[in-house]
């Protein structure tokens, strides 16, 4: 009977061994619980309102995020409406005024406005009037944000949800993905699309194809559980897939497809968080919008499919639109390209992408293209590598501010110079300007103050020698901090003058280009042969970057260029989000400024990359994070 009982008790072991061992690698996942989830969506937004001084989140609603209400904002309001009850009426009337004041040639963009105010629960007419125009108009990013739409109940003639997703069937390639161009999938454009076909799962063909993504998808993760697009792992494509699953109610900490030795999409993404509570774009990186507010929707995107909500894209807050409400006086997407100075667009991309100064980032606001070729556009939105610091973003987001004002190096804003060079200028015969002097002026104000101070402290019998040491010494402040500053008016700064180097350690060329939109729109800022800047030689001083010439060329040839960063130790962090008054996104989601030197795409920011004698410098406007450039990147 013992003997029984042991063989029976040891088959009885031997069987839960071999039972534990065929359940999904699951068991060596962190394991993140729902209140684990909600502590990192919490951390992002604790981190928002610090930097924001903001006390509340109601007061970061009212304040920071209606002030950036189509440009910087649209992101945070989606993720905001669909985690907690906030009064979303001051975003909802600062975009309505937006849409009013500007024109948004950009197909994607109208369709992510639209989006946003229904996340903020208004009734406009715009969410369903945009759609006419704006369905299919820009590539399969249209066609994705255009679904979004009409997924949320906003009806127009040419198309219904099912004629949407019949197109976006079609445009799946053989690998089982979709991209924006070319014949294989992309990551961040693949978890894109299923995330718009999610709701539609109930049609077998939908159900067929999304197996075939999700695929993909699997296949392409990497071993820590993360994403690589366009070489450089980030954040953006990790967060699009989570956000991809959890609409589709798929549990990345459940599904072995999505797990690997032992890691799954949230661990992927937690290796980029910052001790803040932020996240960076890249392993190594700082803080980026693009990445940052990706991961806040796509976590809780996560967290409402463990506690049993809908698809994130699907808003809770929807209604339906007012028939009788006023029109917003936004101009028709026939219209064409518009001419304003959109604020700088962040926009996570509506695709979560942005090219920015060579880094990649996605989106769909932060990002960014500006200056690197790289993906700020959220893949979006928008600062990540080389052509991907947006493009690797995702197509998601892209934040650049454009307020029509210009910060130099040291962050100083400045007022944006005259598109045209002077007729001097242009020959060749400027001279100096004759400064201001304030200096002298400010001193000599400064110290007739503390006279008149040291008198009247005097005459009302203050006479302890030590007011008079502190007066003094206040004054002996100021002096020194007038002195040591350089204050300059428009003119001074777009001074027209070349600068000669008297160390220089030889030249570099540079030329600034937006050939890719020249027959596109008809704005004064665009040239009719594209060309901003010819081919221009400039001196190198030992250490200067790509940002460092590019602010030469600005205040020598009176170009507008914007940029946010600042200088010194944080200098790699500039991101240019506008040059010549064409910002980032003012062409579609995946518009933006990148940079090529020799040719390559760097997969370094503007302020980064350190020129050497004899580089060429190319500043290019692209429509389709880098692509339609034919870019070549940095290994």
């Amino acid at each position: 009977m013992r003997t029984k009982a042991a063989a029976g008790f040891l088959s009885s072991l031997f069987t839960i061994v071999i039972a534990l061992s065929l359940i999904p690698v699951r068991g060596q996942c962190s394991g993140y619980t729902v209140d684990e989830v909600q502590g990192l969506i919490d951390g992002i937004i604790a981190y928002k309102l610090e930097s924001t001084g903001s006390g509340s989140v109601q007061e970061w609603i009212d304040d920071d995020l209606a002030a950036g209400a189509g440009t910087t904002s649209e992101w945070y309001i989606a993720s905001l409406s669909q985690d907690m009850s906030c009064d979303l009426s001051s975003y909802e009337a600062s975009l309505r005024e937006y849409l009013k004041n500007n024109n948004v040639p950009s197909a994607t963009s109208r369709e992510k406005y639209a989006l946003c105010l229904s996340a903020a629960g208004s009734t406009d007419p715009y969410m369903a009037d945009i759609l006419e125009g704006s369905v299919g108009k820009q590539g399969i990013m249209s066609w994705i944000y255009g679904l979004h739409v009409l997924n949320n109940g906003y009806t127009c003639q040419s198309f219904d949800e099912n004629s949407v997703v019949d197109t976006l069937l079609s445009l799946q390639y053989p690998d089982g993905g979709w991209a924006i161009f070319g014949g294989s999938g992309d990551i961040d454009v693949t978890a894109m699309t299923i995330s718009a076909l999610a709701p539609h799962c109930d049609r077998s063909d939908v159900d067929a194809a999304v197996d075939r993504g999700l695929s993909f998808l699997s296949q392409r993760q990497e071993a820590d559980g993360g994403y690589i697009s366009f070489g450089t792992p980030n954040t953006e494509s990790t967060a699009q897939v989570l956000l991809a699953l959890s609409s589709l109610g798929i549990d990345c900490q459940d599904d072995e497809r999505f797990i690997k030795d032992g890691h799954d999409l949230i661990d992927g993404m937690m290796q980029y968080r910052l001790p803040d509570g932020s996240f960076s774009h890249t392993s190594d990186g700082v803080q980026n919008e693009s990445a940052t507010v990706q991961a806040l929707y796509s976590l809780i995107s996560y967290k409402r499919m463990l506690e049993g909500g809908g698809p994130f894209w699907v808003f809770d807050n929807r209604r339906p639109v007012r028939e009788a409400a006023a029109p917003v006086e936004s101009r028709p997407a026939e219209q064409g390209q518009g001419t304003h100075p959109p604020s700088g667009g962040t926009a996570p991309a509506e695709t979560p992408v942005s090219p920015v100064n060579g880094a990649v980032t996605t989106s769909p606001q932060s990002s960014s293209v500006a200056g690197t070729g790289s993906t700020s556009l959220t893949k979006v939105s928008q600062t990540t590598s080389a052509a991907s610091t947006s493009a690797s973003a995702t197509v998601s987001d892209m934040t650049a501010e454009t307020s029509g004002e210009i910060t130099s190096a040291e962050g100083t804003e400045l007022t944006s110079g005259e598109k045209k060079l002077s007729s001097d200028t242009e020959s060749g015969n400027t001279g100096k300007k004759k400064k201001s002097g304030y200096k002298v002026k400010a001193v000599i104000v400064i110290v007739t103050a503390a006279g008149v101070l040291c008198l009247v402290i005097f005459a009302a019998g203050k006479r302890n020698y030590k007011n008079f040491i502190a007066v003094g010494a206040a004054a002996a402040v100021a002096v020194v901090i007038v002195m040591m500053t350089d204050i300059q008016s428009k003119d001074e700064y777009y001074n027209g003058e070349k600068v000669h180097k008297e160390n220089a350690i030889g030249t570099v060329t540079m030329t600034i280009r937006c050939d890719t939109i020249a027959d596109k729109s008809d704005s004064e800022f665009v040239p009719d042969d594209g060309v901003i800047l010819d081919v221009t030689e400039f001196d190198l001083d030992e250490g200067e970057t790509v940002f460092d010439i590019l602010t030469e060329a600005a205040r020598t040839y009176r170009i507008q260029v914007e940029n946010k960063g600042s200088a010194g130790s944080a200098h790699g962090m500039v991101y240019i989000s506008g040059i010549n008054y064409i910002y980032e996104m003012e062409y579609g989601d995946l518009s933006g400024w990148v940079y090529h030197v020799n040719g390559i795409t760097p997969s370094r920011n503007c302020g980064e990359y350190v020129l050497k004698d004899g580089d060429f410098i190319e500043w290019l406007y692209t429509c389709e994070l880098g692509h339609d450039l034919d870019e070549v990147y940095e290994e």
